[in-house]
C-alpha cells in the first residue's frame, strides 16, 4: 500500500497510483467517502517525442517496492503433499476490520483552512492505465489523498512528475472549497528522496519526500514476525481506467517486510483465498498457515 504499502507503496504502499488515464476522486461507499472534486487543467506542455524516447528510466517510485503475489493453496491439499500434521502454535491474530485502509491515513499531513486534515500515502492500482497488466510498476503507482471526513483524492504518480523539461505535471484537487496542487519533484540520482508538494490557497502546504510517505504508510501495518518481519495491512483492491481510479469490493492482505527497505518486494494475499480451514502461500512463507474466520486472521506455523 510499503514496499504498498509504501501505497505502500504504500507499498506502501503504490501506489495507479489531466488525460483518459489519470486517476480522479473515486470513493468507497461503506466508508462513508464523498466524490473528490478534480479541476480541469490545460495539458502540460508536452516534451519532444524524441526527447521522451531518449530520457532515462527513472524508476521513481521504486522505495514502495514491487507487488508479488504468491499462489494459495488450501491447507489440506498442502498437508497431504507436504506430510503437514496441524497447526503448532499462533504466531499473529489480527482483526482486520479494524485496519482496514488503515494504510491511507499516515501521519504525513497537511490541514485545510476549514480544519481538515488531509492524509498522503502512496499505494499501486492492480492494473495499468488502460486496464490491461502489461506495464511498468510506475505506471500503476499513484498519491492518494484522503481527509479526515473521508473523501479520497487519486493523483496518478507520472502525471504529476516533474523532471527537467521532460516531464512537467500537476494535479489541482477542491477541498473544502480550497484549491490544491499536487506535484512530485524527481531526484532521478536518490528517487527516495523525490519531493512531494502540495501547495494552497495560503502557499506551500506540505512538502515531504516518498521515502517519508512510504515508511508513514508501512508504519500504519500491524507488526508480525515470521521468518522475517512484517507490516501487515488491509485494505480494498484499487484499480485503474479510462474514467480514473476506484476501489473495488476486493480485499488484500499486504505484507510488507519492515524496516522498509528499497526497491524489495511486498506481497499481495487475496483475502478470498484465505478459508477457515487454512491456507498456505508456498512462495511466500511455506512454514505457515493462514486462516480466516469472521474477520480474524490467524496466522500460524506449521
Amino acid at each position: 500500500m510499503t514496499n504498498i504499502l509504501k501505497a505502500v507503496a504504500a507499498g506502501l504502499l503504490i501506489f495507479n497510483f489531466g488525460s483518459a488515464a489519470s486517476a480522479a476522486g473515486g470513493a468507497l461507499d461503506d466508508l462513508g467517502s464523498a466524490q473528490a472534486v478534480e479541476v480541469p487543467e490545460a495539458p502540460a506542455q508536452a516534451a519532444p517525442a524524441e526527447a521522451r524516447e531518449q530520457a532515462p528510466d527513472i524508476d521513481l517510485f521504486r522505495y514502495f517496492g514491487y507487488a508479488e503475489t504468491p499462489r494459495a493453496m488450501e491447507l489440506p491439499e498442502f498437508s497431504m503433499q507436504k506430510g503437514v500434521k496441524g497447526v503448532a502454535d499462533t504466531v499473529a491474530s489480527v482483526d482486520l476490520e479494524s485496519i482496514r485502509n488503515a494504510y491511507l491515513k499516515p501521519a504525513v499531513t497537511f490541514t485545510t483552512g476549514a480544519g481538515t486534515k488531509v492524509h498522503v500515502s502512496g499505494t499501486k492500482a492492480s492494473n495499468c492505465p488502460d486496464g490491461g497488466n502489461s506495464c511498468a510498476d510506475k505506471e500503476k503507482f499513484f498519491l492518494v489523498l484522503t481527509t479526515s471526513k473521508g473523501e479520497t483524492f487519486f493523483a496518478r504518480a507520472m502525471d504529476i512528475l516533474n523532471w527537467g523539461f521532460i516531464y512537467s505535471g500537476s494535479k489541482t484537487f477542491v477541498i473544502d472549497g480550497e484549491k490544491y496542487v499536487v506535484k512530485v519533484q524527481a531526484n532521478a540520482s536518490t528517487p527516495e528522496n523525490s519531493k512531494l508538494e502540495v501547495k494552497g490557497p495560503k502557499g506551500l502546504a506540505l512538502s515531504s519526500t516518498l521515502k517519508q510517505v512510504g515508511d508513514g504508510v508501512a508504519a500504519k501495518g500491524v507488526d508480525v514476525k515470521l521468518s522475517k518481519a512484517y507490516k501487515l495491512a488491509y485494505g480494498n483492491e484499487i484499480v485503474q481506467g479510462p474514467q480514473g481510479a476506484k476501489f473495488t469490493s476486493k480485499m488484500l492482505v499486504l505484507m510488507i517486510p519492515f524496516p522498509v527497505v528499497d526497491a524489495s518486494s511486498y506481497f499481495i494475499l487475496n483475502a478470498a483465498e484465505i478459508k477457515p480451514a487454512g491456507t498456505t502461500f508456498p512462495s511466500f512463507e511455506k512454514g505457515y498457515g493462514f486462516k480466516l474466520e469472521g474477520g480474524k486472521l490467524d496466522i500460524y506455523r506449521l
